[in-house]
């Protein structure tokens, strides 16, 4: 991790240094010149930990938090399990945009993520968004956390990114510092990253890059005459994009083909019911999402247990 108050102090001295010599070795600096130096020395060591004006975004609809688990950071510091008189831990929620967006070389966008403060310490300025590794995409290497987290809500934290300017792809890692100077991400020491893909080509590939479902059951507990389970989708492309889909299901009654539309790169969630009465079949049962165009996909099978005889 970067020693900031240690850059700080070389790079102030190395400003005074560089305005002496400037001005020969026979004269000291006039005043003027000195003030100018140290100036501009304090807006340098300010943007290093520099807030970016961050406007209230939307962020993109939830995602799993598994999604990060993996490709985690090499360096990544010892996960923290407790604080002075309190510990800290994160969950991600939400992220915006998702992974592998399509960008342009030298774009510049906003990547946020939403983060659920799951310890018992309340975030507040002396909290940082930190740099781990990987790429840096034109960031700052630290940002104080914008505004306060109590514990058990979830926050926005937004910066603002370049893409570089060559083709392939690009990930950032982060975690939050401490103000006791320890070092924390998503389901302990996970940084959370933002990732993207630089594509120069006149006709970018836009796609679906994912199909996440999750399940809910009404009532949630019991066995009445009828049982309504309702399976969501949430679809996940990588910019731009519109398709024709349907749902298929293991007792042939599919939706009709209707059409979605991305603007830009995001998170879509769609859903559909399955009711199952009292002494229907227990045996399991599946959905699915099936593309038909522009070109034909077929996602995973989405398989649920009928607990009820």
């Amino acid at each position: 991790m970067f020693d900031l108050h240690k850059y700080k102090f070389i790079f102030a001295f190395s400003a005074l240094a560089l305005l002496s010599s400037a001005c020969g070795s026979s004269a000291p600096p006039k005043q003027d010149q000195i003030s100018t130096a140290v100036a501009q020395t304090v807006q340098a060591q300010n943007s290093l930990t520099e807030v970016v004006n961050i406007p209230t975004l939307t962020p993109a609809l939830p995602v799993e938090t598994a999604a990060h688990a993996d490709g985690a950071a090499t360096d990544t510091p010892a996960p923290v399990v407790g604080a002075p008189g309190c510990t800290v831990a994160a969950v991600l929620t939400a992220e915006s945009p998702p992974d592998y967006t399509l960008l342009k070389p030298g774009e510049y966008f906003w990547k946020t993520w939403s983060l659920e403060n799951t310890g018992t310490c309340r975030w507040d300025s002396t909290y940082k968004l930190i740099f781990s590794s990987g790429d840096l995409m034109d960031g700052l290497i630290a940002y104080p956390l914008p505004e306060p987290v109590a514990p058990g809500e979830t926050k926005d934290i937004s910066i603002y990114l370049r893409a570089p300017a060559a083709e392939g792809t690009y990930t950032g890692y982060w975690l939050i510092q401490t103000p006791w100077n320890a070092y924390f991400g998503i389901n302990g020491d996970n940084p959370f990253y933002a990732q993207i893909v630089v594509t120069n080509a006149k006709k970018p590939g836009y796609g679906i890059t994912s199909v996440a479902y999750a399940l809910s059951r009404d009532p949630k507990e019991g066995c009445p005459v009828n049982v309504r389970y309702t399976v969501y989708a949430t679809i996940t492309t990588n910019g731009p994009y519109e398709f024709d889909y349907y749902w298929d299901q293991k007792d042939g009654n599919h939706s009709g083909v209707k059409l979605m539309k991305f603007t830009e790169a995001g998170s879509q969630t769609i859903s559909r019911m399955w009711m199952v009465g009292r002494g229907d079949s227990p045996n399991p049962r599946w959905m699915q999402i099936i593309v038909t165009g522009p070109d034909h996909q077929e996602f995973d099978r989405f398989v649920f247990e009928n607990n009820c005889p």
